[in-house]
Formats: C-alpha cells, sequence, structure tokens
C-alpha cells in the first residue's frame, strides 16, 4: 500500500480530510509521530482499525448499556445518601467528562 492511499484509509476511518483535522481531533493517534513518514501512517491505521473492530457495538446496546449506567448511579447514590438532584448532578458530569475525554457515542 502506498502512502498515500494509507492516508485516505486513514482519514475515511476516522472522518477527517486533511492531516490538520487528523490532528485536532484525534491527537491520541498522531502524537508524538512524524506524518511525513509512511510507518507512522501504517500504525496509525492499525490502531484505528483496531479500535473499530473493539467498539463494533450497535446503537441499542449503547443504550441500553447507558440505561444500566444511570441505573447503577442511582442505586449507588440512593446508598450514599445522595438526593436525586445530587445524583443527577453527577450524571451530568460523568456525561460532560465522556464528552470531554473525546468519546463520542453519536460516531459509535
Amino acid at each position: 500500500m502506498k502512502m498515500l492511499e494509507v492516508k485516505q484509509e486513514v482519514y475515511k476511518l476516522t472522518k477527517t480530510g486533511t492531516t490538520q483535522e487528523l490532528r485536532k481531533g484525534h491527537p491520541e493517534l498522531t502524537e508524538g509521530r512524524d506524518l511525513r513518514y509512511k510507518a507512522h501512517w501504517v500504525t496509525i491505521l492499525e490502531q484505528v482499525r483496531a479500535l473499530k473492530q473493539t467498539l463494533d457495538i450497535s446503537l441499542t446496546e449503547l443504550e441500553e448499556s447507558e440505561k444500566m449506567l444511570k441505573g447503577s448511579l442511582l442505586t449507588v447514590g440512593a446508598i450514599a445518601g445522595l438526593t436525586k438532584d445530587e445524583i443527577e448532578i453527577d450524571w451530568k458530569r460523568i456525561q460532560l467528562e465522556a464528552q470531554i475525554a473525546d468519546i463520542y457515542i453519536e460516531e459509535l
């Protein structure tokens, strides 16, 4: 595979169009890599493919997992003596941290 083909495959899988977009949108893939070299692109491609395989779950499964997580939070919060408002604040914090940590539920 030529370097251009590798780059195009990485862009396709990461839904980016340029190296700058890739660096901004997926710093965990590009950090410490010199993208002038094919070997670095191949490594990124391998990582992306591995992630895609492990994250191959349906939206329904994801929604069920979210409901279970929130249910668990409600149970643990009640045991800890938290009010429903405090539990809801914790739930919103968890969702916000997930967004900040570059986890996009919509893309899964």
